[in-house]
């Protein structure tokens, strides 16, 4: 019903026309005396001849609007899918259609080749940038007496190089994936010996369990991923320990730091939210679990926190999927 009621209300002035037309018809012969069956016959004979029309029309209206609603509700729309035109008018908004569709994919095009630009400037950018950084954490080794805040000082810059290059990436991350069959337990070990200066000078305390899990992912990525977790809960917990086991496929990552405030829980994976605890380090970017929850949506797995305020935080990933969804 509503097709029709809007086919209607699409042809009213055509329908408002025609029965003015049948009624001056109908009124003239009647000023003329003409046979009442000559005048009930030729209104009849012209109301049949408006049925069937109608019919045919509304058929026409009704698998064309069908045909449009289907398009509609592709995610992807190509002009060879638009229905061909069949009057004058609907060629012109054909042709319309064509040139906007051909100034869209200019467009793209060029924001393709600037971001493609924009890549290969910063990957070459971090690429250099690691090499004074490298021998800078060198340098400070091979001291006699290495000093412990240079070289948080350098594994900070090292994340924030990383962060760069990742966050310029997700867009077009399914192109730089590598997919394999990988042992949980070494990722999380190179990722803890990357962190261990932490460790050792705010003097936490880690409890990992053996992990015994293969998954299915890029290693570069998820190490990523782990790596900005587990650096979030060295930042916000001051004493006690951090412990990291898997159960059911789910590896979690668990502090006794500060907590999350309750009302800032539900937007810790909003890009550049940063909550109570963002405003208290004053350097805080907001991009690190936002960077997370992407990396490990187009992985296919799900992200998860859960936060008591003063007690602490529990990360949790979920490996249990039938199939990576890389987009």
């Amino acid at each position: 019903m509503n097709k029709l009621w809007d086919y209607l209300c699409y042809r009213k002035q055509f329908y408002i026309y025609s029965f003015l037309i049948i009624g001056i018809f109908y009124f003239i012969l009647f000023l003329y005396n003409a046979l009442l069956d000559a005048i009930n016959y030729a209104a009849i004979l012209s109301l049949s001849l408006l049925v069937i029309y109608t019919v045919i029309d509304f058929y026409r209206f009704y698998k064309q609007r069908t045909q449009l609603e289907y398009i509609l509700s592709l995610d992807n729309i190509y002009m060879s899918d638009l229905p061909l035109p069949r009057t004058a008018i609907e060629e012109y908004y054909h042709e319309l259609l064509t040139k906007v569709d051909h100034l869209h994919k200019e467009l793209q095009n060029q924001n393709d080749d600037h971001y493609h630009d924009m890549l290969d400037y910063f990957t070459l950018w971090v690429h250099q940038i690691k090499t004074p950084i490298s021998a800078l954490r060198l340098l400070v080794q091979l001291q006699e007496e290495p000093q412990n805040d240079l070289l948080l000082q350098i594994f900070k810059i090292e994340q924030y190089v990383d962060m760069v290059l990742h966050y310029i990436k997700i867009d077009h991350m399914s192109s730089d994936l590598s997919i394999k069959e990988y042992a949980l337990d070494p990722i999380l070990n190179e990722v803890i010996k990357k962190q261990a200066t932490f460790f050792i000078q705010k003097k936490i305390k880690l409890n990992k369990e053996p992990i015994q899990r293969t998954i299915l992912t890029d290693e570069k990525w998820i190490s990523f991923v782990i790596e900005q977790i587990l650096s979030n809960a060295l930042k916000y917990t001051k004493e006690g320990m951090i412990h990291i086991y898997e159960k059911d496929e789910v590896l979690y990552i668990e502090d006794t730091g500060i907590g999350i405030k309750p009302e800032d829980l539900p937007r810790v994976f909003e890009k550049g939210f940063t909550g109570h605890n963002g405003r208290v380090d004053k350097k805080a970017s907001g991009l690190g679990l936002y960077l997370c929850q992407q990396i490990i949506h187009n992985l296919g797995y799900q992200i998860s926190i859960e936060s008591t305020l003063g007690k602490g935080t529990v990360v949790a990933i979920n490996f249990h999927v039938d199939k990576l969804q890389v987009e």
